[in-house]
């Protein structure tokens, strides 16, 4: 029993998880003193990893069907961000703009960043010749910072940053 916390912003709003008494934990957010679960897309966890200063949290959760997929919360209401066509999804980190990053399993079973905007969960690939990737922050201007990894060659990460366009 106990809880872990994994984000703040400059509210001083802390989010993370916590051992609840019927499941293996829950999401969730502290201000002022007051923790609140932010509950789960249906199943029995949920993880929260991070907040903006808007207070939407991101991270994931067990879905009814028992998969984790990301998500993002905001007014009481939390939202499955979907996937890459994968099974699974991971939100790291948000800005203040609302745009989510993390990773996601793609219908090739393969792990790829993704940024997610306005409802859309966007692909942001691998570097050249790399199998795997992950995004865990992302800034003001929309550029993401993660890893990606070549499974099949030398085993290193690399650190990439993502611009947009």
């Amino acid at each position: 029993a106990g809880s872990i916390a994994n984000g703040i912003n400059d509210r001083g709003q802390v989010v993370g998880y916590s051992s609840t008494t019927t499941s293996p934990g829950h999401a969730f957010l502290w201000e002022n003193g007051v923790m609140t679960d932010l509950g789960t897309l249906g199943g029995a966890g949920s993880i929260a990893n991070g907040i903006n200063d808007r207070g939407q949290v991101v991270g994931y959760s067990v879905t009814t069907a028992g998969s984790e997929h990301a998500f993002l919360w905001e007014n009481g209401v939390m939202t499955d961000l979907g996937t890459l066509g994968g099974p699974v999804s991971f939100a790291s980190g948000i800005n203040d703009r609302g745009q989510v990053v993390g990773n996601s399993l793609t219908t090739a079973d393969s792990t790829h960043a993704f940024l997610w905007e306005n409802g859309v969960m966007t692909d942001l690939g691998t570097l050249d010749g790399e199998d795997i990737s992950a995004a865990y922050g992302i800034n003001a201007r929309g550029q993401v910072v993660g890893d990606s990894l070549s499974i099949t060659g030398s085993g290193t990460f690399h650190a990439f940053l993502w611009k947009p366009r």
